[in-house]
């Protein structure tokens, strides 16, 4: 990763990493307070439905009450007492005064508990009715929740009720009166409270319920916020606390506050990555203005690594890097300075190498001229009779030696003034038919082959110079090969180009031998000057390629020229293989 990067990645996680830490406790304090918010609801729903209970046992104890002091009720009594009741007629009253009262319950009852008349359940008319008959026995006028058996169009049912009981004077009647708090009262129950609301009875099962008015969140936003904190609903009992007849279940929806924290932790999210977006500009634009400098010095850096040292930063910040760059700068003038004294000595010394081996070599052929000159001027002094046969001999040597002279001449003047190579795009199979096409006869018990992959892209070279250098690998091989063997060219695909490689099945070349073959002047051959593989070596850097040489003793040589291909760019050369 760039330093330009680490800066802006570093300052959006500084900006980031105080808000997500921020986040836990805000959404726990969010949730806290909203979940307080939930419970005050709760509350206030439950209050309100116990308040409802309340109001309706109140009006079903002034019903009881109204209906024991009206004059329909001490005549009832009366007739009773008189023996003139008729009981048909005594049978339809409660449910006259039940439909006239709005009441759900109502049950006239003799002194001695039996049903005189009822108008929730006419077929209790007299028998003791056992759902009112622990109401009769508690106090009158005190409304008690209760479970009663009421006729309905599904059958007998049995309904929460509030019930209250008064007596009726004189006779000792007693009226009993209740509102059932059935689905429609339920319903009523939710709307008041703004909850959903369950009646159950004393063994859980469900009597009756009905939904409230919220909105509840859908199921993936609830399992999001995990639910809001405090009781999810409140239970409200109806009659003794202790044992109550059944329990109202009320639930408050609670999709607003969720949506609410659903908001805030929205913003609070936005606000979060706002902010490490923003860090990240501010870092990422720090970062352009520190690393520039850096960058330049970098690629000029690269440049230097790969033997450019003309090559300069062109960037003057402040500071410390801007002392860095000029340093650079300098360091790399010193350089390109200290190369070019450097080549200069190497050209001065590799010159005076030279120098002293063409001494050497052109000194060994004088010796056998001198002393052929000597011996023809000792024998015509002499007048010796066999004058002409020294003389033939005589210019005979002088005429090979002065052969060698002019031999050792033009291999040094082709050596110093190799001429630039015009490279063009060339078929690598092209050089390989031109290289073996001198060689279709080959020397006896030599098999010559050749091996081009298909494809090769064509190579940039100058088809005449590479040519030359094919042909003197040939021909050495081939010289190496006196008693006969298998000389082979290839060409193969090479990482930027391609390698042509010449391989023969000669004896090799010794280790100590193989370091200094491409020297100038180094030869292992009788006769050899020394510089056909230093050319050959020189003109394959020129193309910007290598010429490489790999041997075992006893197994032979391969001579591996790489060229790069035309469309290519210079590229690493590769070993020998």
């Amino acid at each position: 990763m760039t330093l330009r990067r680490q800066l802006a990645l570093a300052f959006a996680l500084f900006a980031a990493v105080p808000l997500a830490a921020a986040l836990v406790p805000v959404s726990r304090a969010l949730s806290g307070a909203l979940g307080a918010e939930h419970a005050a609801r709760l509350d206030g729903a439950a209050a309100a439905l116990a308040g409802e209970l309340a109001r309706l046992g109140a009006d079903a104890e002034s019903a009881a009450a109204e209906l024991a002091r009206g004059p329909d009720a001490e005549a009832l009594a009366r007739d009773l007492a008189a023996g003139r009741l008729d009981p048909a007629d005594a049978a339809r009253r409660a449910g006259e005064w039940m439909a006239a009262r709005g009441l759900d319950v109502l049950a006239v009852i003799e002194p001695d508990g039996r049903v005189l008349s009822s108008g929730h359940l006419p077929g209790r008319a007299g028998d003791v009715d056992p759902d009112l008959a622990p109401i009769l026995a508690g106090p009158p006028g005190v409304a008690t929740g209760r479970l009663v058996a009421r006729a309905g169009p599904d059958g007998v049912v049995p309904v929460l009720a509030l019930v209250a009981w008064a007596p009726v004077e004189p006779g000792g009647l007693r009226v009993a009166g209740g509102l059932a708090l059935g689905g429609e009262r339920a319903h009523r129950l939710a709307a008041l409270t703004g909850g959903a609301v369950r009646l159950l009875g004393p063994d859980g099962a469900v009597l009756a319920e009905a939904e409230g008015p919220g909105d509840e969140l859908p199921a993936v936003a609830r399992r999001l916020l995990g639910g809001l904190p405090g009781a999810p609903v409140r239970l409200v009992p109806v009659g003794d606390p202790a044992a109550p007849a059944a329990t109202v279940e009320i639930r408050v929806a609670s999709g607003g506050l969720a949506r609410a924290q659903l908001t805030v932790l929205g913003a609070f999210l936005a606000a979060l990555a706002a902010g490490t977006l923003a860090a990240a500009a501010a870092g990422a634009l720090l970062a352009s203005r520190v690393t520039r400098p850096v960058e330049a010095l970098r690629a000029a850096a690269a440049r230097v690594a790969a033997g450019d040292l003309e090559a300069r930063v062109g960037i003057a910040p402040a500071g410390e890097l801007g002392e860095l760059v000029r340093s650079f700068d300098a360091m790399t003038a010193d350089l390109a300075a200290g190369r070019a004294r450097l080549a200069q000595a190497e050209r001065i010394a590799a010159w005076r190498e030279v120098a002293r081996r063409l001494a050497h070599e052109i000194k060994n052929p004088l010796t056998p001229i001198a002393m052929s000159v000597e011996t023809l001027r000792d024998a015509k002094a002499r007048a010796r009779p066999d004058f002409a046969e020294i003389f033939d001999e005589g210019t005979k040597a002088i005429a090979e030696e002065v052969r060698r002279l002019k031999k050792i001449v033009d291999e040094f003047s082709r050596f110093a003034r190799l001429p630039a190579p015009e490279r063009a795009p060339v078929p690598p199979e092209e050089l390989v038919q031109a290289a073996l096409a001198l060689f279709s006869a080959p020397p006896p018990g030599v098999a010559i082959t050749r091996d081009v992959e298909p494809g090769l892209p064509p190579v940039l070279a100058d088809r005449d110079q590479i040519l030359q250098v094919l042909l003197n690998l040939v021909r050495n091989g081939l010289e190496a090969m006196p008693a006969g063997g298998r000389l082979s060219l290839s060409a193969r695909r090479a990482p930027g180009g391609v390698a042509f490689a010449v391989t023969d099945a000669g004896p090799g070349i010794a280790a100590a031998d193989l370091e200094r073959i491409f020297e100038p002047y180094y030869t292992t051959k009788p006769g050899g000057t020394g510089l056909g593989l230093a050319i050959a070596r020189r003109i394959a850097e020129e193309h910007g390629g290598a010429l490489e040489a790999s041997s075992r003793a006893g197994e032979g040589a391969t001579f591996t020229l790489r060229l790069l291909e035309a469309a290519g760019t210079i590229g690493a050369t590769g070993s020998a293989s």
